[in-house]
């Protein structure tokens, strides 16, 4: 499969996938904007699809993951569906 149909494949999973959650969301056409969605309520959203991510390896049996670059801020990795039920807990949904 090619990359640009893999990741249109991809991007088109995680917005049904938000829009499952009841969440509005917007694909961006090509790569003309900084993110490939843009969804109402919680904000831009990258989409990386690999065969494999090695910082999937340091989970360690936690629900999330936070990392830090040397000299950069840290950053929140979790589980997308993990993140859209504390979402909708949040929101009383």
């Amino acid at each position: 499969m090619k990359a640009k149909a893999k990741g249109s494949r991809i991007e088109r999973e995680v917005k049904k996938i938000f829009e499952e959650y009841g969440f509005e969301v917007i694909r961006s056409a090509g790569s003309l904007g900084k993110a490939d969605l843009q969804v109402k309520g919680v904000g831009s959203i990258q989409v990386k699809a690999r065969k494999t991510f090695s910082v999937l390896n340091l989970f360690d049996g936690a629900d999330k993951l936070v990392i830090k670059a040397n000299r950069k801020e840290p950053y929140i990795v979790i589980p997308l569906r993990i993140y859209l039920e504390e979402i909708k807990c949040r929101n009383g949904k």
